[in-house]
């Protein structure tokens, strides 16, 4: 399903203030004395090469259709096109698809440009096109729940792809942006059968950068490919290092030495060292990402919903932000982050959020007394688990934060710190989720849209509804939401989807963190928004 990407691993939303900025929903906020950017200054110059950092570890596959966290995201987005481009702003506009258009509400036809190749030399097609899509019907594919008005997908032309769909979709031409419409050689696909994506079997794509080498446990190599298509994402650096850093003591001494050239989501504890580095410079950037507290299990403490709004109203939103997150994040109160707001209905969002009973960035006493209440009213439900990732010192101190706020209205909760790969796994394969509650889940949206990822939560059988949360209504409102292309009435269903989940306390939110990003005073040209993520960024980085 659509949503390992979101949340889960990775990373979701951040909050938004003011007004819209431009046709993106997006406003310029201030960090301090900095102001929230979506890009850093343009490369003038090439590079021998780049030494870049994964800080959520080595990817466990390339397969675009397996894709579902940041580490894996931004490679493939480096190697492979998708069908239209996600800009920094979070606007889309062409890529492989040169332009489209819907002759009626439940067809898309794609115009593919006539003018791309694969790395070996050999045209891409409608026929990779067809393969690359339809390889996204799979249930278990990633992004699944983004193909489930999908009827038909078939080549009518050399380079004309038409897809019919049972019922219209206002989301599927949207996320065509996102590894949801990345494009693979099929023939390529079809005899690496099983291993496609692996460091053994590797991938054929029409990117900036071709696939070096993958040496598991140490590093991706990436090389420019000199005759990619699109002058404007043309490699400024010859070679790419990948790294795997996860431990953040080291990867601030990896960035403030120069040892590595600089990382996307950079880990916030680093940011009191890396502010006063004189090597490189921090940028602060709009983002789609959010941190909460999910739970994992249909039974015990984490699937009782008094027990998730006590600690909702328990918990210091704002000692997060400005102690753990070095200002770096604001609170956030409900699953639905303002990120992911329709930006043509943004007031509807913004009305329906001020009605809902909400807790407080800052617990009161009246919070508390109510959450010691909804406890005490469950007296077996005392003590949990809450899985964080090991070596990421944010998560740790944020546990920290929520374990404290649990005790003090009779929680016991003890943090469960888990290597990269298995908190990664957690996330796919239940047998990882065993004898843990909850998870402190960094989550984000592909794109500013709220079915981007809210189904992944609510729907009865998503991914990411751990705890068996079913309401018909909510579940009927969503799934006609996804076929209404009014904007409105659209935000309308949403909104009373979202006072049945919010009821129930479906997760308790948290923050609203900021896209991190450091580079080396060397280097410039990085996307700095979190659009980076599905974006071939790494292409635009250069000398300064």
């Amino acid at each position: 399903m659509t949503a390992l990407r979101r949340l889960l691993l990775a990373v979701l939303a951040f909050a938004w203030a003011g007004s819209l900025a431009g046709c993106t929903g997006l406003p310029r906020a201030e960090l301090g004395s900095a102001t929230l950017r979506s890009t850093s200054d343009k490369a003038t110059g090439r590079l021998d090469s780049l030494v870049w950092d994964l800080p959520a570890g080595e990817p466990t596959t390339l397969d675009y259709q397996q894709a579902g966290d940041s580490s894996p995201y931004l490679v493939v987005s480096n190697l492979c096109d998708s069908l239209l481009r996600l800009n920094p702003d979070f606007s889309t506009s062409p890529a492989l698809a040169r332009s489209w258009d819907q002759p009626d509400a439940r067809t898309l036809v794609l115009h593919l440009r006539d003018d791309v190749r694969f790395w070996d030399g050999t045209a891409l097609t409608s026929a990779d096109v067809v393969y690359s899509l339809k390889r996204q019907l799979d249930p278990n594919a990633v992004a699944s729940s983004f193909f489930v008005n999908v009827k038909s997908i078939e080549a009518t032309g050399t380079h004309t792809v038409t897809v019919r769909f049972t019922r219209p979709d206002e989301l599927f031409l949207k996320e065509l942006a996102t590894t949801a419409g990345t494009v693979v050689q099929a023939r390529y696909a079809r005899r690496a059968g099983r291993k496609f994506g692996t460091a053994a079997g590797g991938v054929m794509c029409s990117g900036p950068f071709e696939l070096a080498a993958w040496t598991s446990g140490a590093s991706i190599e990436l090389k420019a490919n000199p005759r990619y298509w699109d002058a404007r994402y043309r490699a400024h650096a010859r070679k790419v290092t990948l790294l795997f850093v996860t431990d953040t003591t080291a990867l601030t001494q990896a960035l403030a030495s120069g040892a590595v050239d600089g990382a996307y989501d950079v880990p916030n504890a680093a940011l009191p060292t890396l502010k006063g580095s004189v090597a490189g410079q921090l940028y602060y950037g709009p983002s789609l990402k959010s941190v909460q507290v999910a739970p994992l299990q249909e039974k015990g403490i984490s699937a009782e919903p008094d027990i998730r709004r006590a600690l909702s109203l328990a918990v210091d939103r704002t000692q997060l932000a400005d102690t753990v997150y070095r200002g770096a994040a604001t609170p956030s109160t409900t699953v639905l982050p303002a990120t992911g707001w329709d930006p043509e209905t943004r007031s509807v969002y913004r009305k329906a959020a001020a009605a809902l009973p909400l807790a407080h960035p800052t617990p009161t006493a009246a919070d508390l007394r109510t959450a010691r209440a909804l406890v005490a009213k469950h007296p077996a439900l005392r003590s949990g688990t809450l899985a964080v990732a090991a070596g990421n010192q944010d998560q740790i101190n944020a546990a920290a934060v929520i374990q404290q706020a649990a005790r003090s209205i009779g929680i016991t909760l003890t943090i469960r710190q888990l290597p990269a790969l298995q908190f990664s796994s957690m996330f796919y394969d239940p047998t990882y989720r065993r004898g843990l509650d909850f998870v402190l889940a960094e989550a984000f949206l592909d794109i500013p849209d709220p079915l981007d990822w809210i189904p992944n939560l609510v729907l009865p059988d998503a991914m990411f509804n751990w705890a068996g949360f079913d309401d018909p209504a909510a579940t009927a409102a969503l799934t006609t939401a996804q076929q209404t292309l009014d904007p409105r009435r659209r935000a309308a269903l949403i909104t009373d989807a979202q006072r049945r989940w919010e009821a129930r306390t479906l997760a308790v939110p948290l923050l609203s963190p900021y896209e991190v990003t450091y580079m080396n005073k060397r280097i410039t040209g990085a996307t700095t928004s979190f659009a980076q993520t599905f974006a071939p960024s790494l292409a635009l980085i250069g000398s300064r």
